[in-house]
């Protein structure tokens, strides 16, 4: 069966540039319903909760403000659960999508996957891999510019793969009763928020709070900047010894992009239970793998996440196998019998903004502390040791408020009876109100839902049945191949990438 599915891959691949036609996929929003074109023999109305409907016969009435037709109703993971006549208020649609087949001698350049090149900026268009991406991006004014706090479910990136997300706001002076948070869709992406909201939880005495890998808030007191960090280019403290964005990281390896690297860390001593303290995120390369592997898909990528939805085992273990070659931070502490034991991974996903979290420490470790990493891949900022105290239960507070653009106008909504879908440009502000004594409070933002990724026309040019398969097959030797590629690019991506977000004009 795994055989099947692969090859099924690889025929659609194949297949694909043999085609005499172009299909015009249109993603239409309900306030430009007279632009449909209504050549399209099936109209598919994705809803605001994630949902589909599939409609043949179809019509839309501005004046009810209602599309109908016949067909049927599809739910997060594309089952059937309804099949007729359908009436859909518009007030409930995110997005119309028609399709109209059109005869051309050239498909295989012109396909079009979505409307996503109609409005990619000119960075985008120059290089759609390098094109600015990552799901929410959660923006919180520092008194006075408004900086990147957090970004939401980095790793979801279908309905099925939908998860929850905590990130430590730990540079936000929490002060005064209210907190405005600024959420935005930057990217040619559309995301599916199912909650957003506030952790709080008081702070012990001179100390913060800190979430642990897996899932714990912990007490922390003590806490300390490491007293030696030795990496491959020599001396490292001045780069991680402050939470100050001058973070250390280093170039790809130019033959292996799962080639490792080693930084030895020295902690200072602590009596009691011990923590690492880390602050990191990714780098572009992972944003790099994530788009060209979309790019040799090409128009067999829906397939591929499809497939991903049906937990098939063959396209999910490729993945797998891809995110364990390339891997995460691995924390690796040494005990007094001199043995060097693991004590858990960092895998925060994305390149936005930089988490901080605790990696408790074995009771009996020295001090002496290795972080193994993939060369290229992680951004550190700042490396600490605290003591790790009692476990803390957070309150989580709904926003008192919700804004947004003119086409959902929320007010005083926590959101909870319904997700929000956002398109590119699309702007909310959250308002919370906080604790009395909010300045003794440490605060995570909690966000869950999942986004999906809009295919950029430029890749299908370099559609590959070969490279995927090997994505699927092989991740490890793929990593080989296109390090030298990768290195071609690497000097310039941060430039692209940060100057191709996209804000509607």
């Amino acid at each position: 069966m795994q055989r099947l599915v692969v090859l099924a891959i690889a025929s659609s691949l194949f297949g694909a540039a043999c085609l005499e036609s172009r299909l015009d996929r249109v993603l239409t929003t309900p306030d430009q319903i007279q632009t449909l074109d209504h050549r399209s023999p099936y109209l598919k109305v994705h809803m605001k909760d994630g949902g589909l409907y599939l409609l043949s016969k179809w019509q839309v009435d501005g004046t009810t403000q209602q599309v109908s037709g016949e067909g049927d109703r599809l739910g997060l993971a594309r089952e059937t659960i309804g099949s007729g006549p359908f009436a859909v208020a518009l007030a409930d649609v995110a997005l119309l999508e028609t399709n109209v087949l059109q005869r051309s001698p050239s498909a295989a350049a012109l396909t079009v996957i979505t409307g996503a090149s109609a409005v990619m900026t000119a960075v985008c268009i120059a290089n759609p891999k390098m094109c600015f991406g990552s799901c929410p991006t959660f923006y919180i004014a520092d008194g006075k510019d408004a900086m990147i706090q957090a970004e939401g479910f980095s790793s979801s990136v279908a309905p099925s793969l939908e998860a929850r997300d905590v990130d430590a706001l730990y540079r936000v002076p929490a002060s005064g009763r209210e907190l405005i948070i600024t959420m935005k869709n930057e990217a040619l992406e559309t995301h599916v928020v199912r909650r957003v909201r506030l952790l709080a939880a008081l702070r012990p005495d001179g100390g913060r709070v800190l979430a642990t890998l897996d899932g714990d808030f912990r007490e922390a007191t003590d806490l300390r900047s490491v007293e030696t960090c030795h990496a491959d280019e020599g001396d490292c403290v001045a780069k991680v010894r402050a939470f100050d964005s001058d973070e250390r990281f280093s170039p790809a390896d130019g033959e292996d992009l799962a080639s490792r690297e080693m930084i030895e860390l020295q902690l200072p001593a602590i009596d009691g239970p011990r923590g690492l303290v880390i602050a990191s995120r990714q780098t572009l390369a992972s944003t790099y793998l994530f788009y060209q592997s979309l790019a040799w898909l090409g128009r067999s990528a829906s397939d591929a996440l499809a497939a991903l939805e049906r937990a098939d085992a063959t396209v999910g273990g490729g993945f797998i196998r891809l995110r364990t070659a390339v891997g995460g931070i691995e924390v690796i502490a040494q005990t007094t019998s001199g043995a060097w034991v693991p004590a858990g991974e960092v895998r925060e996903m994305g390149p936005l903004a930089t988490d901080i979290v605790a990696v408790p420490l074995p009771a009996d470790a020295t001090g002496r502390v290795r972080l193994r990493m993939a060369r290229g891949h992680w951004r550190i900022d700042y490396v600490a040791s605290a003591r790790l105290g009692a476990r803390v239960e957070p309150v989580a507070i709904e926003p008192w408020s919700v804004t947004g653009t003119d086409r959902f106008q929320l007010s005083q909504s926590p959101l909870t009876s319904r997700p929000l879908t956002t398109l590119p440009g699309d702007v909310y502000t959250y308002t919370f109100q906080l604790p009395s004594n909010a300045a003794r409070h440490e605060l995570f933002l909690e966000s869950q839902g999942y986004y999906l990724e809009w295919m950029r026309e430029e890749w299908l040019a370099e559609e590959n049945a070969a490279r995927a398969l090997q994505l699927v097959l092989n991740p490890e030797q793929l990593l080989r191949d296109i390090a030298p590629e990768f290195k071609k690019q690497e000097a310039g991506m941060e430039a692209l990438f940060w100057g191709s977000k996209y804000a509607r004009r």
